[in-house]
């Protein structure tokens, strides 16, 4: 599992350029992959090629946004003695960063889904401090967590421990749940205008577009 400190580093390392909330949460969601071990092979454009890179090569985060409304990494992770190769994709709808991942090796299996309310772990202003800049961080990676990355790891253990955490960390002061809605717990929503559905498909029913 990966902690909230270590998804911090990686942010400030890479001291990425921010242009708001939906940038901010899908960098958060990159951050959490790359602190669990992953190895980032290809990102924007490059990570929807179709066929998908192989993975042999570690690239940077330069063009991770330059697509309008979408955000695309590919990432990989030798286990075992085996390669495991991820595709996370993230679409704006609105408030919201639907998040989904998908294992390339394992093609039998569904893709893992989160919907998030960007505006409920970024703040409006620009503080000069990537730590100001999030709110309910802890919150955010932990569903991460117990919502993709234990679950690509078949640890189910850990994703329930994660999941507990998450759901203790996101309750706000007036003791309302965080708006995050995941594959595994999907809970009351409406329906979207765009025709995305996480439960029913495993891709986005429309191309990002490079802006």
């Amino acid at each position: 599992m990966v902690n909230d400190a270590a998804a911090m580093a990686v942010v400030r390392a890479a001291r990425p350029a921010l242009r708001g909330a939906h940038d901010g949460v899908a960098f958060a969601a990159h951050a959490a992959f790359l602190a669990d071990g992953y190895s980032l092979c290809a990102v924007g454009p490059a990570a929807l090629a179709d066929p998908s890179p192989l993975g042999d090569e570690e690239v940077g985060i330069d063009g991770w946004n330059i697509m309008e409304n979408c955000y695309a990494f590919l990432y990989s992770k030798e286990e075992k003695g085996k390669k495991k190769r991820v595709l996370v994709k993230c679409l704006v709808i609105g408030e919201v960063l639907a998040i989904d991942v998908l294992d390339l090796e394992a093609q039998d299996k569904a893709p893992y889904n989160i919907q998030i309310n960007v505006k409920d772990f970024f703040v409006e202003e620009q503080p000069k401090n990537y730590g100001d800049m999030y709110k309910n961080f802890t919150s955010l990676i932990e569903t991460v967590n117990s919502n993709v990355l234990c679950k690509l790891d078949g640890d189910g253990s850990g994703a329930e421990a994660a999941k507990s955490t998450a759901a203790a960390a996101a309750k706000n002061s007036d003791g309302r749940s965080s708006p995050i809605q995941s594959s595994g717990d999907p809970g009351p929503r409406t329906a979207d205008p765009s025709g995305y559905d996480p439960q029913k498909t495993s891709s986005f029913p429309f191309a990002c577009i490079h802006s």
